[in-house]
């Protein structure tokens, strides 16, 4: 009770949705999914803490008896050596995999209260990318190896983007958001070293495959304690914690600072994301898993009660998993040895468990995006205005970008070019075709993200939250490790395939509910993390192609020719087209299902003709340039920032500014550290992720903080 007088602040101001975004969703209000229920919360409590309890005592019993029998039957030891095993390798893996789930479990259960969002994970603030970050520096700095760099990343991680975000008058949507464009900042720097590091590139994708494996308790040190305290803690916000899903204006009336608590919650969270990933690299997954199975499958949601139960059911989760792993090893008498990693097979039950919850809980009523009406002259004025600066510019980098590889003077070239000269047509033919599959890419993917935002009704959405991305991704990358020969070949189709197996699946499973939209964003959350689970087994597998893969996986446009730009051009085209058709449509779809269907509308049938056309917008540069990532999730919100709200001023104004982007990203990627040319998935992050936090910081000064 205490914790709510230290935390109180009456003149502190409260949060609202994104500044400028008029038709994002009111971050500020209860959220129905997060929201603490009265009847049956105590029978749901008691009968979530009973099986926790149960299933935890089951798995400790499992993973004791798996490693002590196995240990004694594989080979005979003599009583020192066996209790030197399992002083040193049993007990302290166990010890890993309590303090590991209970960490990720509490962490993802902090950070979906703090967001009022189900779908977010505990690394939300870039975590990862920061331990990955700490993981390389560990490898190229001998001195620093007994420091836990990988921690120490995390957690700064966390705090570049709480910062970023406006600390504790940040919404809950400018947290995520922020959080996503420091993790793909920070990405695209790990992959930049990575690519120059083999070593680092390897250490970094066994770590990425995750695992509980400990040699004694030296490197537990930091969780054995931090932990313990860390948890203690929340008991001291327990109050506060259960006023959270009432929203900041209710919290403020009972005396509770919502900045001040959004520092603790951030704080409590990223140290205990970061002293997992310590221990056993990215599990993630147990962190979004555990929450929503006690929310939404046995009805907990009561903060208080919630936090505790999680620790229990994300430890028991997570040796479940290590157990399941350690067993499939043993049993595994295919692909010559191959075996399935703990974060891989992690991943693959969260992904399951995700998509068995869907069939089993019943639809949520959908909500309604609110907007502005932006019919007025002003507003299509700075449209024209905006597309022809963009317009300009893109041409103009094009054509910087062509005179650049030729190395002559402007005027000369374009003398000998309009003369015919061969040598002259040879040097455009070295550039040009790249930058204009850069440009079509970068529209191809920012009307898809337009597109995902609405259908989903998630300003979180983009071009991977169906797994279209991915599972396109991974259907090349299989090629290119299995097939090498024949991808150039096959790649179209091989890209085609992925992306409509991944659209069947998530349009298939969520057809009979209407494709709700909830339902639609956590059906392509699970894909996308089995497919990424997979793509990093394969990574980690097949070591003799993986700064190929690498390269692939943050895309690439180097290399393109012409008949990749007749190959992408009938379909933006065609996309572009079908996009202004249904501009109509997507604006009655932001006002609600029931405001839609009452309007005329066949609701169901319009989004499945709008997941199928982002779906194709995306499946076209994944084949080409690979999935290039930040664009079609970021790109959306810069345009609301720069003021245009509906759709077809969106639709008009999104693939011009994406074609921008990646063909400036292109010409900085391949000039910045010539004759290393970046790829340009990292050049494309290292530039626009900036951009969008100066919008952020734009609309946060220029109110002063409020509603932020």
């Amino acid at each position: 009770m205490e914790a709510a007088g230290r935390i109180a602040s009456p003149g502190s101001s409260g949060t609202s949705g994104l500044p400028d975004a008029p038709d994002l969703p009111d971050s500020s209000g209860p959220s129905p999914s997060l929201a603490s229920s009265g009847s049956g919360s105590k029978r749901a409590s008691k009968r979530a803490a009973w099986w926790g309890g149960v299933g935890l005592l089951a798995m400790i019993a499992w993973q004791i008896g798996v490693r002590l029998q196995g240990d004694a039957t594989n080979a005979p030891l003599d009583n020192a050596l066996e209790r030197l095993l399992r002083d040193w390798i049993v007990w302290p893996r166990l010890a890993a995999g309590i303090l590991v789930g209970a960490s990720l479990g509490v962490a993802g259960a902090l950070m979906q209260l703090i967001t009022r969002n189900p779908l977010v994970s505990p690394d939300l603030l870039g975590i990862t990318a920061g331990a990955q970050l700490g993981l390389i520096l560990g490898t190229t700095l001998p001195a620093a190896m007994g420091l836990p760099l990988i921690m120490v990343g995390g957690v700064a991680a966390a705090g570049l983007t709480f910062a970023a975000a406006g600390g504790g008058l940040a919404s809950p949507l400018r947290l995520t958001l922020a959080g996503v464009g420091i993790a793909q900042c920070l990405s695209a720097l790990i992959a930049l070293l990575l690519s120059l590091n083999d070593r680092a590139a390897m250490v970094v994708s066994l770590w990425n495959t995750g695992s509980l494996s400990q040699f004694g308790w030296r490197a537990m040190v930091p969780s054995l304690v931090l932990t313990p305290l860390a948890l203690l803690g929340l008991l001291a916000l327990a109050r506060p914690l259960n006023l959270a899903p009432l929203g900041d204006a209710q919290m403020r009336s009972l005396g509770v600072s919502p900045p001040r608590l959004k520092v603790l919650v951030v704080g409590i969270g990223s140290v205990l994301t970061a002293l997992a990933f310590q221990l056993a690299g990215p599990l993630g997954f147990i962190g979004l898993v555990a929450p929503n199975l006690l929310r939404l499958g046995l009805g907990v949601a009561r903060p208080s009660t919630l936090l505790p139960l999680c620790a229990v059911w994300g430890a028991a989760l997570t040796l479940f998993a290590d157990n399941a792993a350690s067993t499939m090893a043993e049993w595994s008498t295919w692909g010559n040895g191959v075996t399935v990693p703990l974060g891989v097979l992690s991943a693959l039950l969260g992904s399951l468990a995700i998509l068995v919850l869907l069939r089993i809980v019943p639809a949520a009523p959908a909500t309604a995006l609110t907007q502005t009406d932006g019919r007025s002259l002003r507003q299509w004025v700075s449209l024209m205005r905006f597309a022809a600066i963009t317009v300009a510019a893109t041409t103009l980098l094009i054509g910087v970008g062509v005179f650049h590889a030729t190395g002559m003077d402007p005027l000369a070239y374009a003398r000998a070019l309009a003369a015919g000269d061969a040598q002259a047509w040879a040097l455009a033919d070295l550039r040009l075709p790249r930058l204009l599959v850069d440009a079509m890419a970068g529209a191809c993917l920012a009307l898809s993200g337009v597109i995902l935002q609405t259908v989903t009704r998630n300003p979180l959405a983009g071009p991977e939250i169906l797994g279209v991305s991915q599972s396109a991704a991974l259907a090349v990358l299989l090629a290119l490790v299995l097939m090498p020969d024949v991808l150039l070949a096959w790649r179209f189709p091989i890209a085609w395939g992925g992306a409509a197996l991944a659209l069947a699946i998530v349009v298939g499973l969520n057809l009979r509910h209407g494709l709700e939209p909830l339902r639609l964003t956590l059906t392509g959350f699970a894909l996308s993390g089995a497919a990424l689970a997979l793509i990093g087994l394969l990574i980690a597998q097949f070591s003799t192609n993986v700064a190929q893969a690498l390269i692939w996986m943050v895309g690439s446009s180097y290399g393109r020719d012409w008949g990749d730009v007749a190959a992408m051009l009938p379909w933006m085209a065609t996309g572009m087209a079908a996009c202004l058709l249904v501009a109509r449509g997507m604006d009655l779809l932001q006002l609600g299902d029931g405001v839609a269907g009452s309007l005329g509308m066949p609701v169901a049938r319009r989004r499945v003709l709008l997941v199928v056309l982002a779906s194709f917008l995306v499946a076209v540069p994944v084949a080409v340039v690979g999935p290039v990532g930040f664009v079609g999730l970021l790109v959306p919100h810069g345009v609301r920032l720069l003021g245009f709200y509906r759709s077809r001023q969106r639709l008009w104004a999104a693939p011009l500014l994406g074609a921008a982007l990646l063909v400036l990203a292109d010409l900085l990627g391949h000039a910045l550290m010539a004759p290393i040319d970046i790829p340009l998935g990292i050049a494309t992050a290292a530039l626009g992720t900036p951009c969008f936090l100066l919008l952020l910081a734009r609309t946060h000064f220029r109110r002063g903080g409020a509603g932020a």
